[in-house]
């Protein structure tokens, strides 16, 4: 081992066991989303029905939680050490599939601590989302993907694979776009099978193995909520309600296409979640990318690595792109963490074109100086970027363990009002429930209905928030008139990036 290898071992090391410790240690205390308070009351008493958690449940994420939430509860906490510990085992995953796709060496641990430095990836590792524990399954699932198809006749790789990705839907269901990934595995199997009738027979086995897995958690729910029956109308219900009202996707908001792209590519994927909200960041990944196209149009990729590792890379941005598509039309586009899984090949073939660049350039035994040292450039480039991840999302992480959220002013601002009052709301409603608020609030959704509650006791003060009030705006409803600005509460849009900002309302009769 060379004393540049042995030093970016050390330093992957030391990165990885500092990020899992501010982790733990800048834990957010804070429910922020509904999702969050979702999933914080299923610790406690896990019915789909009352939303704790929300459909489809999330199985695995909420059973990995509640075994830590025996010890410590305190279940914002619980599901917070499920993140990191997740976040901390995916190293193995990316360290063995950077290994594959490269061609091997120990530097390869430098790329666990460039994704669990990157500084939103790292945010949610803190957060009671399971975002960060799909995002590390999604790891085991893609490394699973390549095992097995350097054996594809392989029982043991074969089926770990399906169970990898049972696991993944069982935690995030939102991320089966990346499903495509098990087409090569299929095609593999179709192709190195027997013929005829067996060769179908073994891919009808496999996709019913897979179908097998993947009913172990979709039967727990159906158990959980008593019968068939039950569970179908609540799936219909949620997926309704999600492409149709409050999801966020293209049919329930107004946003123009051309507009809703560009905040997903240029603000969500870039601007949050792989900048973290950092011009440094973002400037030091767009050097890293010039440096390696200007090297790599000098030199040539052993065609056999080349070869072995082309199919597999294919698929993986085929995933990517359906999944960006997914998230394009099917997500809420105000929430940048719905982009987030796209980060997983990005930072993967980034820094395996890096190195495979490096190593290209050693085997061409140049002597000229400049070309000697273009390897070290882009190792030190590489070191570089993930010293400023971890200063930068050290900064983040103690900010948002201490950023109190708008809704928490929000709530903590009218709970000193001592006259009758009720508050509509939006999605606020359901952390302000959270937070035992005792005063009336209601989640509204058509001006009529706000009108008859409005009128209803004349004796007490009416107050909305600015989100009711755009949404009256969108039904055609113009309510200027009746509205008196009462206070403003702020938090950082990057930990909240729909309630960041919150404007209280009294309505005038």
């Amino acid at each position: 081992m060379t004393r540049s290898t042995l030093v970016s071992v050390l330093f992957a090391a030391a990165v990885m066991a500092g990020v899992t410790c501010l982790s733990l240690l800048y834990a957010s205390p804070f429910v922020r989303t509904w999702d969050e308070v979702d999933f914080t009351l299923a610790l406690h008493r896990y019915d789909l029905l009352a939303m704790q958690p929300h459909f489809p449940g999330y199985p695995y994420f909420i059973l990995g939680s509640w075994f830590i939430n025996q010890w410590l509860d305190d279940s914002v906490l619980a599901l917070s050490v499920f993140n990191t510990f997740m976040a901390i085992c995916s190293a193995i995953p990316m360290f063995l599939l950077s290994h594959r796709l490269t061609g091997g060496g120990i530097k390869n641990l430098l790329l666990p601590a460039l994704v669990l430095s990157s500084p939103y990836i790292w945010l949610m590792s803190s957060r009671p989302m399971s975002e960060c524990a799909g995002m590390a399954l999604l790891w085991w699932f893609l490394w699973s993907i390549r095992f097995a198809l350097d054996r594809p006749g392989s029982t043991l790789r074969h089926g770990l694979a399906l169970l990898m990705f049972s696991l993944l839907m069982g935690t995030r269901l939102s991320f089966f776009p990346y499903g495509l990934a098990l087409v090569p595995l299929w095609y593999s199997l179709w192709r190195q099978g027997a013929k005829g009738w067996r060769r179908w027979l073994r891919l009808g086995g496999s996709a019913l193995t897979a179908l097998l897995f993947q009913l172990i958690w979709v039967a727990g729910l159906v158990l959980s909520e008593g019968n068939l029956a039950g569970f179908w109308k609540l799936s219909l219900a949620f997926v309704e309600g999600h492409f149709s009202e409050w999801g966020g996707g293209v049919i329930s908001s107004p946003m123009p296409m051309g507009e809703r792209f560009f905040q997903l590519i240029g603000h969500n994927l870039l601007g949050s979640a792989l900048f973290g909200g950092s011009f440094l960041i973002g400037s030091c990944l767009a050097v890293m990318v010039a440096m390696t196209l200007v090297v790599r149009r000098f030199v040539t990729f052993p065609k056999k690595l080349e070869k072995e590792n082309k199919y597999y890379v294919f698929w993986l941005i085929i995933c990517a792109l359906v999944y960006t598509l997914w998230a394009l039309i099917g997500q809420n586009i105000e929430k940048p963490r719905h982009i987030v899984p796209v980060i997983v090949p990005i930072l993967l073939l980034l820094f395996v074109y890096m190195i495979r660049t490096a190593e290209a350039v050693k085997a061409s035994n140049s002597k000229k100086r400049l070309w000697r040292i273009a390897p070290k450039m882009l190792h030190a480039s590489l070191i570089v970027l993930i010293a400023i991840q971890v200063i930068y999302g050290t900064q983040l992480l103690k900010r948002q363990s201490a950023d109190e959220p708008a809704v928490y002013q929000l709530n903590e601002y009218l709970s000193h009002l001592q006259e009758p009052l009720i508050l509509f709301t939006w999605e606020e409603t359901r952390v302000l429930q959270y937070l035992q608020a005792e005063y009336d609030h209601e989640r509204i959704y058509t001006f009529g209905y706000f009108q008859s509650l409005a009128g209803a006791d004349s004796e007490r003060r009416v107050f909305l928030t600015d989100h009711v009030v755009q949404g009256f705006e969108q039904q055609g409803k113009s309510v200027e008139k009746h509205l008196k600005r009462i206070a403003e509460f702020s938090s950082d849009a990057i930990f909240d990036p729909v309630y960041g900002n919150i404007i209280l309302y009294e309505w005038v009769r």
